[in-house]
């Protein structure tokens, strides 16, 4: 669904929007504001402008939000995070038909529907999605313009909201995320691990910014999601000694009737061992499943079975001791992906996190590093 731009000559919008047809400019600091949203970019606080290149906003990028009341933007930011209007008006301080008319005034301001009931959450159109993002940093300017207006040296910083699955090693996710955190005005990360069904749910309603994941979004279904390419690792079979002593040999073939601990069904990397596995006709007992790499971990270093290490965590293995390498898993490799309802990233701090993991991951696919596009089930 294409984002339609209001009718900036409309009567009804200008009334809607309870402001006069002609606007004076505002200057502060540096910062101007006008109702003729000029094409050049003004000095003042950073964005990202529409090529999602630099930190500085293009203001008529955001044109379609030239009727629109900045209260009004406000309050579609915290419906669009708490996904109900009930959980918004509590903490707005205001009433639930009061909030619901106000988004209604922002619907027909800016040309579109910006909300869809599901059951009982409300979920972000695709134009609802373009608009969130304006309108976080609208309300991010506004708390900044009143942190300088008292004198405050340092203005408030935005969160990052990311979801990460959970079998993404927690210290290969900190590597990804860990650039973000130098981006200027953005901050902390507001990090949750779940299944990527849930994660999914919650990125398609605006309350994470992306999803870090193994796989890219399956197709099919209603959630419309991108999967950036952030790189692809190599994996390798680790056991303590006395393991690799009792199971040494040429792989698969030696790993008969070993003990394994391996992630849970259905994930990416299970379904890719299994597969190795089964097309040389080795059978081994699983000893344990697990969602949490971490906790994998520690099984396998009290020797409860032989676990596989991605090739970006093997030097932190090693370094821990303890456990030795059993040989690599030939053909079997894992991918990441950072998941975003944006085919073009406009987040200063998601980009940051994308390139820095490219470089580090060595993102290599037949797309050149493009956004994977599809359609998920989304649980």
């Amino acid at each position: 669904m294409r984002p339609v731009r209001p009718r900036l000559g409309s009567q009804r919008a200008q009334r809607a929007a309870g402001s006069p047809r002609r606007r004076p400019p505002v200057r502060s600091r540096g910062v101007r504001w006008s109702s003729a949203w000029p094409s050049h970019l003004h000095q003042g606080y950073q964005f990202i402008n529409s090529d999602g290149l630099t930190s500085t906003v293009a203001l008529d990028d955001i044109a379609r939000m030239e009727q629109a009341s900045l209260p009004r933007l406000h309050y579609f930011a915290v419906v669009a995070r708490e996904g109900s209007l009930v959980r918004a008006a509590r903490e707005l301080g205001t009433t639930h038909s009061n909030l619901s008319m106000q988004m209604r005034a922002l619907e027909e301001e800016l040309g579109g529907d910006l909300f869809e009931r599901r059951g009982r959450r409300l979920v972000l159109t695709a134009l609802g999605n373009e608009i969130a993002w304006y309108a976080d940093e609208v309300s991010r300017l506004a708390r900044d313009a009143s942190e300088v207006a008292r004198g405050h040296e340092r203005p408030r910083r935005t969160p990052l909201r990311v979801g990460v699955v959970g079998a993404i090693p927690k210290a290969l996710a900190f590597r990804l995320l860990e650039p973000a955190l130098t981006v200027e005005g953005y901050g902390p990360v507001a990090a949750r691990q779940d299944t990527l069904e849930r994660l999914l749910e919650e990125l398609a309603v605006g309350r994470l910014h992306l999803v870090l994941a193994d796989t890219a979004p399956q197709q099919g279904g209603t959630l419309r999601l991108f999967g950036h390419p952030l790189g692809i690792s190599e994996l390798a079979l680790y056991g303590t000694p006395e393991l690799a002593e009792k199971y040494q040999g040429d792989l698969p073939g030696a790993l008969s009737g070993a003990p394994l601990l391996l992630p849970m069904r259905g994930t990416s990397l299970r379904r890719s061992i299994e597969r190795w596995l089964g097309e040389h006709s080795v059978r081994v007992r699983v000893e344990g499943e697990f969602d949490d790499v971490g906790l994998m971990r520690v099984f396998g270093l009290r020797g409860r079975g032989i676990f596989p290490v991605r090739a970006a965590m093997a030097a932190e293995i090693e370094d821990i001791g303890g456990v030795v390498k059993l040989g690599a898993i030939p053909g079997v490799t894992e991918r990441y992906f950072a998941i975003s309802v944006e085919r073009r990233v406009r987040h200063p701090a998601v980009n940051a996190l994308i390139e820095s993991a490219r470089e580090k991951l060595g993102a290599r696919d037949e797309a050149g590093g493009a956004a994977v596009t599809s359609r998920s089930r989304g649980g």
